[in-house]
């Protein structure tokens, strides 16, 4: 049901230029190509959000690496309880 859902949400996205490409069911990893731009990396930041607030977590960027065009952005979908235990 999950994947379901995520595959609508990744099928029905606006941001056709902003690819998931990493993420799985058991792992709390997202990994996402996207154009170099603020429009781009704010949606991506948005994608990551909304998909890990439906596993009721907190998206926190890992990682970024860009080139002149392109970037190559991680999250991770982590608890709120260790968001604050951690300062996340």
């Amino acid at each position: 049901m999950l994947i379901r859902a995520l595959l609508l949400t990744f099928l029905l996205s606006s941001c056709a230029d902003n690819l998931l490409v990493g993420f799985g069911e058991d792992t709390n990893y997202l990994t996402f190509d996207h154009p170099y731009s603020e429009k781009a990396i704010a949606d991506v930041r948005t994608r990551a959000e909304r998909l890990c607030h439906q596993r009721k977590q907190e998206a926190i960027k890992t990682q970024s690496v860009c080139s002149l065009t392109n970037c190559a952005t991680s999250y991770q979908c982590v608890d709120k309880a260790n968001v604050i235990k951690y300062g996340l």
